[in-house]
């Protein structure tokens, strides 16, 4: 009976302990998914600045908007790297 009771406690601190790394990896899997997102909304405001660039009145126009479209995509793409490895820390 002993023995039967020392399994149930194994057992039971063993779930719990599942327990905590799926809550890790599920915070890991919304910090993927925020990436994601973060990258999204970086991506679309320089698609915008590269349209406005496309109709830009002069090439110096145009080349500044499409440098800052550049530039934007390039923290959006930084940012979404330092969230992903945070994430990967947790997965």
């Amino acid at each position: 009976m002993k023995f039967v009771k020392i399994i149930a406690v194994s057992s039971i601190l063993a779930l719990g302990a599942c327990g905590q790394d799926d809550a890790v990896e599920e915070r890991g899997d919304q910090l993927e998914e925020r990436a994601d997102a973060v990258d999204q909304a970086y991506e679309q405001d320089a698609m915008a600045l590269e349209e406005a660039a496309d109709n830009a009145a002069t090439d110096a126009r145009e080349d500044a908007l499409n440098a800052r479209a550049e530039a934007l995509d390039d923290v959006g793409d930084q940012k979404a790297d330092a969230i992903n490895e945070r994430a990967d820390e947790m997965n």
